[in-house]
């Protein structure tokens, strides 16, 4: 296979190279505006085929050396002409719009070799023997390459307002740093053995995100230990600064897990055509150790049903020209102790059975997805299920108010459904992203993998609606507005006042 992929590599490279020398000798022989123009078309289509290869084939660095050495060629016989046309005033027009065709194409050029050098082994020597490079982050390595460490990051800062449903004065107004990430990643000795940290410098109280490293055994599988999310839902395993709208919906966000300390298996079967991650985990989440002494086992499954698989990432910024689908489920079984205080709830009684040790509320959670690709359209579904059982936890004379709000069957047992679509386009090829989400679910009161919140939601259920428009830069997020519309409704009372929220965010992403 790796013979072949080199095959075609070579084989694109030398048409390229001979279909470049081939320009620049009938150009010489030409020096008409449609003869450029002509030269244009070709250089245009040799770039959408280096563009395309690129995302699977190992180097096409020279290739790409060519094509530039070709471009600049055209350059100089542009500015020529424009000498020579000095004195006919009426080819200035036609030939400034070549102008601009022919600077896009350097852009779209230089934005390619970028790419390529951030998937290559580094080219620039440094003084100590190794070599460092800087595309999408500073990579550096030996000069053997069997150390490596890439440094990056990103920051998110946004203004946010949100408004009642009348529209009678603002609930929030402000500026906020969303997310200030900085990450190291790298390799440790050879192609095995890989280790992340991403730590948060935006929020206080949780300054490291992610610490684990992945030991590749086989092809067929590798081992995380350290703290990573926990494989459940799909929108969640994504960082946030590829995903396209700015926050989760507020259903699937609610019934998500977290981040947690434990060790997985990740890797796939059957020719890659099934992929797994799965393990076991403390269940307290950020930097915490095992509140019990009980252990979260988590399991996601993924396939590709067509086309190529698709990496956890939302929109298709590299505009797929094969349709692709891929689907996922996943299953997660938590033990939750009762925490002291459940959405601003004293909790009265914590260990009803009275034996010592404080009660679990058993959680078993699932998922399934899929997402489709194909050409700047994008669309994930979502849905998920969480069944709680709390037992005799909720009849305890102390734990009366606690019992109202979770409102659990005569059983003990609470179900909570959720579920979300969003639909992005690229109305403008790797510039222009428009976007839009409905989700719809049960609020919980319980938050899983140690988090919590001060209040009670403020009514069983919400339907949101968010759209969005993303620029993007470089492949990755630049400038966004999003709106969304939350509708709090209950299923057996009355809506609450002001029962409908609007938010608005203008957020900017910058890449480190």
């Amino acid at each position: 296979m790796r013979l072949h992929k080199l095959t075609s590599v070579l084989f694109l490279s030398a048409a390229l190279v001979v279909g470049a020398s081939a320009l620049g000798t009938a150009s010489a022989e030409a020096q008409s505006q449609s003869g450029v123009k002509a030269e244009i078309a070709s250089i245009k289509a040799s770039l959408s085929e280096l563009q395309k290869a690129s995302v699977s084939l190992p180097t096409l660095s020279q290739a790409v050396a060519e094509l530039s050495s070709t471009l600049a060629v055209l350059e100089e016989k542009v500015a020529a002409q424009g000498r020579a046309a000095q004195s006919n005033p009426g080819a200035f027009e036609e030939l400034d719009a070549l102008k601009g065709q022919v600077g896009r194409l350097r852009t779209e050029v230089e934005y390619l070799r970028t790419g390529i050098a951030n998937v290559e082994q580094p080219a620039v020597q440094s003084g100590a023997g190794g070599s460092a490079i800087y595309a999408k982050g500073m990579r550096i390595s030996t000069e053997d390459g069997r150390y490596e460490m890439t440094l990056g990051g990103y920051v998110n800062a946004r203004y946010e307002l949100q408004v009642p449903e009348d529209f009678s004065g603002l609930d929030k107004a402000g500026f906020e740093m969303r997310r200030s990430r900085f990450n190291l990643s790298g390799k440790l000795g050879d192609n095995d053995l890989h280790y992340t940290v991403q730590t948060e410098l935006a929020q206080s109280g949780t300054p490291l995100l992610d610490y684990y490293v992945d030991w590749q055994f086989t092809k067929e599988i590798s081992v995380r230990a350290g703290q990573s999310k926990l494989p459940y839902t799909r929108s969640f395993l994504v960082d946030g600064q590829n995903r396209v709208f700015h926050e989760l919906a507020l259903s699937q966000d609610l019934q998500r897990y977290d981040r947690d300390i434990g060790v997985w298996a990740i890797g796939a079967v059957f020719d890659e055509k099934l992929r797994y991650h799965g393990g076991v985990s403390n269940g307290s989440g950020l930097n915490t150790n095992n509140s019990n002494i009980d252990l979260t086992l988590s399991l996601r499954l993924e396939s590709a049903l067509m086309g190529e698989y698709i990496k956890a990432g939302m929109g298709d910024v590299a505009g797929t020209e094969t349709a692709a689908l891929t689907v996922g489920a996943a299953v997660v079984h938590d033990l939750v102790p009762v925490p002291s205080i459940l959405s601003g709830i004293e909790v009265g009684s914590r260990d009803v059975d009275a034996d010592g040790i404080n009660d679990n509320i058993r959680v078993i959670s699932t998922a399934v997805d899929a997402q489709y690709r194909h050409k700047g359209f994008d669309l994930l579904v979502e849905a998920t299920w969480r069944h709680e059982r709390w037992g005799a936890i909720l009849e305890h004379d102390e734990n009366r108010d606690l019992s109202d709000v979770v409102a659990a069957s005569s059983s003990g047992h609470r179900n909570y459904l959720g579920f979300s679509a969003e639909a992005s386009y690229f109305v403008m090829p790797k510039r222009l992203l428009v976007g839009a989400r409905v989700s719809h679910g049960r609020l919980p009161v319980l938050l899983l993998s140690g988090r919590t919140v001060l209040a009670p939601p403020r009514t069983q259920r919400a339907l949101q609606f968010d759209g969005i428009v993303q620029l993007y830069h470089r492949g990755s997020r630049s400038l966004g507005l999003s709106y969304s519309l939350t509708n709090f409704n209950a299923k057996d009372a009355p809506d609450p006042d002001n029962d409908i929220s609007h938010a608005m965010i203008l957020e900017v992403q910058v890449e480190l």
